[in-house]
């Protein structure tokens, strides 16, 4: 068995394994039903109706005495044809004499042959319930479990996979390749005993009525598997094929709708347009060759099973005429015979489907066997307080091996209770530097301490617990505002919530809107301008309470206005508590008590506003340059305007 289905078999159908056996057993019992019916077909053809030789000569004269029949003069001693009127063999009449009943006789016995069929199709529909509610239970149970493992695993998961993987892709494998698990499993783990079940009952019963014609039926065995040799692989590649170009367009898709404004921006329309045409070009013409495949590979079984009952019926029709056979046996084979080749052409399409079951679970595996290289180690520490006393030492970071590092060497030490500001030309790691700190990543080499331990001691929930973050740009997810303000720390009352908001420069905004803190937010914040949604991811941090706060250029798209009186609101946040801000602002950095300067990934400076403008270099050229006309028309100096002006309200 291939090993992403063993270890599925084992993780996900296992747990289930009561009710996966009494489905297989009532699949094995529900297989008989058409037989069964069959059963009752040749009773009634062959005891109610009893068709007899010269029923037909003799249906209006009554009852005739054979020994009364006398063959015509000249005849005598010589064999007699047999009248080709005659339905059923002439041997009947001596080698396999059947008693007749009367007209109240088959009354009774075809009230008899009704309240059997009548039991029979009540007991299967209830058995067919079961079984089929069973079915849906075990294979939902198991999307369930496969898509809540899919979202605990990359919920664990470094940002480096994320940094490397589309959302849409991921999106892809726990939504819509784990729904495809639920038909898979129910056809290849539970119709298929339906279906071997059917053929060992089919294939006795044949043996039953007539062996010479069920040694003819299974001829017909061999070209089914051939059948589906033929189209195996095929049916396979493009099936994977397939399941690979659906993960690129959830991929681009997700891309495109996230970035909406930046393709209306520059009327790119159109090419998204093509773009997104030829990626479902691509899909349909897989889909079509698949659905050929398939379709070729059922037209292919069908033939084989119509010329093994064309012949077969033929065959059967002379056994009649010879008296080998009754007219109920040769419809009970037929029957029998179509059940037989019905999960015939079913299990020459099983090993398909596992195959595409396979690439489905080897897709789900991929990501549950994704390396969680950031984890906490046996026996991590829980720090009930933390002062905030933050060092990195000889800190080497890239994001893989191939690539160069972006943190290179850095070595520096922060007080608890101080600000440092990070500043440095776009590219040096200022925003990374400080996802090391979240331990959203891992450093390549050197070590991270915060209060003396190194944060690979620290239990990851203890550190995020304890360090915020209030990112460029905010991430808002849909409901109400004060769900969004809540959500790093559930059960916060609505004073605390209110009292968030204040100091985040936010509440009389919220207070204006009808709604007040019950007011929607749509995906992303989509109806908040870019202030609104930084105001709210501050008061989101400010709730936290933690003892170290990271603002990563937070203010960029405020007015001067709103700038200043949230400046004055960060001052007393971030008094007593380890404060990095990452800025473009030397204006921002100055309030700073210690400016951490980087380029190219390095330290290029370490020190107080004064300090570094006397000491030149890399900040002191920053000074510069934003001193300049230029910088000061485009708001980077205190005085710029800083950003959107302009403040939407919630629709």
């Amino acid at each position: 068995m291939n090993p992403y289905l063993k270890r599925f078999v084992a993780n996900y159908i296992r747990p289930f394994w009561i009710r996966v056996a009494l489905v297989m057993v009532l699949a094995g019992i529900t297989g008989s039903y058409f037989y069964i019916l069959g059963f009752i077909t040749k009773a009634t053809v062959d005891d109610v109706l009893q068709i007899r030789p010269g029923s037909i000569e003799d249906a209006g004269a009554g009852p005739a005495d054979p020994a009364q029949i006398r063959p015509p003069h000249g005849t005598q001693g010589q064999k007699i044809g047999r009248d080709p009127q005659r339905v059923l063999p002439h041997s009947w009449d001596t080698d396999r004499p059947q008693p007749t009943r009367t007209r109240s006789e088959k009354i009774k016995w075809l009230w008899v042959v009704f309240g059997v069929y009548m039991v029979v199709r009540l007991l299967f529909a209830g058995l067919n319930w079961f079984f089929n509610y069973n079915i849906a239970f075990v294979g939902n149970r198991i999307v369930f479990r496969v898509r809540l493992d899919l979202h605990q695993k990359v919920q664990k998961l470094q940002m480096a996979f994320f940094d490397r993987k589309q959302i849409g892709k991921i999106m892809s494998r726990i939504l819509d390749d784990v729904q495809l698990l639920q038909s898979e499993v129910t056809t290849t783990f539970v119709e298929t005993i339906g279906h071997a079940a059917k053929i060992l009952i089919g294939i006795v019963v044949l043996l039953l009525i007539n062996v010479e014609l069920a040694a003819f039926a299974l001829l017909a065995l061999p070209l089914y598997v051939l059948t589906y040799r033929l189209f195996q692989r095929p049916l396979s590649e493009t099936f994977a094929r397939m399941r690979e170009a659906y993960a690129d367009t959830y991929g681009t898709l997700e891309e495109r709708v996230r970035g909406v404004r930046v393709v209306y921006s520059f009327a790119n329309e159109r090419a998204e347009r093509r773009l997104f045409f030829r990626r479902i070009a691509s899909i349909f013409r897989l889909s079509v060759r698949n659905s050929v495949l398939n379709a070729s590979l059922r037209a292919v079984c069908a033939a084989i099973s119509a010329a093994a009952g064309a012949l077969i019926l033929y065959w059967g029709a002379l056994m009649v005429r010879d008296g080998n056979m009754t007219v109920g046996e040769l419809i009970y084979f037929n029957m029998s015979l179509s059940n037989l080749f019905m999960p015939l052409v079913a299990l020459t399409n099983v090993n398909v489907v596992i195959r595409q079951m396979i690439v489905v679970v080897s897709r789900v595996f991929e990501v549950l066997d994704e390396e969680i290289l950031i984890r906490d180690r046996p026996g991590a520490i829980n720090l009930k307080q933390v002062r905030g006393r933050v060092v990195f030492r000889n800190v080497w970071f890239q994001y893989n091996a191939l690539a160069d590092a972006v943190v290179k060497d850095l070595t520096f030490s922060a007080r608890p209770g101080t600000s440092v500001a990070v500043v440095g030309p776009s590219g040096a790691g200022k925003s990374t530097l400080l996802s090391l700190l979240l331990r959203l990543y891992e450093p390549t080499h050197g070590s991270i301490l915060l209060d003396d331990y190194n944060l690979r001691d620290l239990r990851l929930s203890c550190i995020r617990r304890h360090v915020s973050m209030v990112p460029q740009e905010p991430v808002l997810f849909s409901g109400t505002i004060s769900q969004n303000i809540v959500y790093g720390r559930d059960g916060a009352t609505p004073d605390q919530i209110m009292e968030a908001a204040r100091r985040a420069e936010l509440h009389d905004f919220i207070m204006s809107q009808p709604e007040k803190y019950e007011a929607r937010v749509e995906e992303g914040g989509s109806n908040l301008s870019g202030g609104q949604k930084q105001r709210l991811a501050l008061a989101m941090a400010i709730l936290t309470d933690p003892a170290i706060l990271i603002l990563d250029d937070t203010t960029s798209a405020l007015d001067a206005g709103t700038e200043a009186r949230i400046q004055k609101t960060l001052d007393q946040v971030m008094d007593g508590r380890t404060t990095f801000v990452i800025t473009h602002r030397i204006s921002t950095a100055a309030r700073a008590d210690r400016i951490l300067v980087l380029e190219n990934g390095r330290m290029a400076g370490w020190g107080s506003h004064e300090e570094l403008l006397s000491q030149g270099g890399v900040y002191s050229r920053l000074n510069d340059e934003q001193q300049s006309p230029a910088a000061v028309h485009a708001g980077l100096t205190e005085g710029g305007a800083g950003g959107q002006t302009g403040e939407n309200t919630i629709n």
